[in-house]
């Protein structure tokens, strides 16, 4: 047997159309981590609970607020999923900090930022989270209006070099320094957005890759749907409306696989089914 063989048998080579010369001229071959998931959960029970909450606190509380706290707690419980991929090796974050995309006048983006989200409550996250807003659409993203004041006078085709080197520092090296333009630890454990405040029930969100978080969630808008009530032959008895949103995700694969999604999933349906077990903080 010969050390060296042929690993896989082609025939003869045939020459592409114009249309797929310009494809592969345009595109690398595939070596994206991102896989993509969408989670449909109804939120009956959890509307009552932030409203309830809402009444109690005096603070104003979303559906945004209770999905950032409840994967605060699905992360406690998957660690895993709170790692940093450095050297090729996961180092586990030692606090559950959660990202919030918050969309300022225009067309531009920042982030609320709400640390050890875990140890909180709805209340203090909303509390936190609105504050962090009221500032960043007042005083025009004091968090990374340094960040964006560099990228502005970086001329556009060092700019993606530019943005690979900052995050080998912040994320590979784990090194943190002003100049940077960012506050330390500035994108948390995980990304969170509402696109269904912008009328959008649907979206598959990117990841950031500066962020070099696992996973980014996008909450959609709030629909209603049919509830059948059916007896043992299947014979419906009764039908009725009740709200649900989806949860759309982007996931880094290289932490998270097809049974750490199954388990984080069903941990996000309990809570939604039982909002009182966030109460535990």
């Amino acid at each position: 047997m010969s050390l060296i063989s042929i690993n896989k048998t082609y025939g003869r080579p045939f020459k592409p159309g114009r249309f797929r010369r310009l494809a592969i001229g345009s595109w690398n071959t595939p070596a994206d981590p991102t896989i993509y998931g969408v989670l449909e959960v109804n939120v009956e029970k959890a509307l009552k609970y932030v409203e309830e909450h809402g009444k109690s606190s005096g603070e104003r509380i979303t559906i945004t607020h209770f999905v950032g706290k409840v994967f605060a707690e699905v992360l406690t419980k998957h660690p895993q999923l709170n790692c940093q991929l450095r050297f090729g090796k996961f180092y586990p974050r030692k606090n559950i900090d959660l990202s919030f995309q918050v969309a300022i006048e225009g067309d531009d983006l920042s982030a609320g930022f709400v640390g050890s989200a875990d140890q909180k409550s709805i209340a203090e996250i909303a509390r936190e989270l609105n504050s962090d807003a009221r500032k960043i659409r007042r005083e025009e993203d004091p968090i990374f209006g340094g960040t964006k004041k560099l990228s502005s006078i970086i001329p556009g085709i060092f700019l993606r070099t530019s943005i690979r080197v900052l995050e080998f520092f912040i994320n590979t090296l784990n090194i943190w320094t002003p100049l940077f333009g960012l506050p330390k630890n500035a994108f948390g454990s995980i990304l969170i957005t509402n696109v269904g405040s912008l009328g959008i029930d649907f979206a598959l969100p990117a990841l950031y890759p500066p962020a070099n978080v696992a996973s980014i969630i996008a909450v959609g808008a709030i629909y209603r749907a049919p509830i059948y009530e059916t007896d043992e032959q299947g014979n419906v008895l009764s039908t009725r409306l009740e709200r649900f949103v989806r949860l759309c995700g982007a996931f880094d694969h290289r932490y998270v696989d097809g049974v750490h999604a199954s388990r984080a999933s069903r941990d996000i349906r309990r809570l939604f089914d039982d909002p009182s077990l966030l109460n535990r903080t």
